[in-house]
């Protein structure tokens, strides 16, 4: 067998040398992001116990789709889409205070001061009330610890390039681009909160779509009032349509939605809808 010339051995030792340097810098630059620590902002969040506010926080859970991530349980589960486990939030609760709740959902920072991960969406959480997030804390403090105990979210090179080049953030690089959706006054208050929280994760929490992967939900004007029920209860789109990702959204979360509640969304999406089609309010 011949031997490798002494100039092909340095050249591929070279070679190596430049890789084992990109791969480092790759992961302590990212780790710089992963790492960057963010003012905790102050926070006082009014802790309850009682057993309708409970009730409240079990009813956004699933609304909301912190079941969808955490689990039934709220144990945490592995998102196969995601490639990451979410957190067990019945055991975090042993070490986390409601401020520390509060600041996540709403920041998206943890007690530490770093951001939690792009996967999080507290981004569109931000415009949750606080009295909504106390009882959503209740909710979880009611639960049986135990269960999972899932590894700490972490990043993969995949992840990590994705974080250094641009395409992907964490969960707090989001929050300067969501911006508060369009304002049509006390009347239809309560559909915008629900809609920038329930729909901002997607569209945006102007509402606006993103990046032609999600419409403009100014859509929904064309919609009757029946057949927007429809496909938030059974996720049938008019002309009993499944519709790619948002079907299954919308049986697994905004089902659980009250009527009041569905009306009060599809009230305000078709009045701005409406609005910016410059038919009214």
């Amino acid at each position: 067998m011949r031997s490798v010339p002494k100039w092909a051995a340095i050249a591929m030792g070279g070679l190596a040398g430049i890789a084992l340097a990109g791969v480092a810098y790759v992961y302590i630059a990212s780790e710089l992001i992963i790492d960057r620590l963010y003012p905790l902002p102050q926070t006082h969040i009014a802790s309850v116990t009682a057993a309708e506010a409970v009730a409240r926080g079990a009813h956004l859970a699933k609304a909301y789709g912190c079941s969808n991530c955490h689990g039934a349980d709220l144990r945490g589960r592995y998102i196969e889409d995601f490639g990451m486990w979410s957190r067990n939030l019945p055991d975090l609760a042993k070490t986390f205070s409601d401020d520390d709740f509060d600041r996540v959902m709403h920041a998206g920072l943890r007690p530490d001061g770093t951001s939690v991960s792009e996967e999080m969406p507290s981004d569109a959480f931000r415009y949750m009330p606080q009295r909504d997030i106390a009882a959503i804390a209740a909710y979880i403090r009611s639960l049986p610890a135990g269960g999972n105990s899932p590894p700490e979210p972490s990043y993969g090179w995949n992840a990590r390039y994705a974080l250094l080049f641009g395409a992907g953030k964490t969960d707090v690089m989001w929050f300067p681009l969501q911006k508060p959706a369009l304002d049509l006054g006390p009347k239809y208050a309560t559909g915008r909160q629900l809609a920038m929280t329930a729909c901002g994760e997607c569209h945006t929490t102007m509402l606006e779509g993103h990046g032609g992967d999600t419409p403009d939900l100014s859509l929904v004007a064309s919609y009757e009032r029946g057949d927007f029920f429809k496909f938030m209860r059974t996720g049938k789109a008019a002309g009993n349509r499944e519709l790619r990702l948002m079907s299954d959204t919308a049986r697994s979360r905004f089902s659980h939605f009250s009527d009041e509640e569905l009306g009060a969304i599809y009230d305000y999406l078709a009045a701005r809808g409406r609005k910016l089609a410059g038919s009214g309010g």
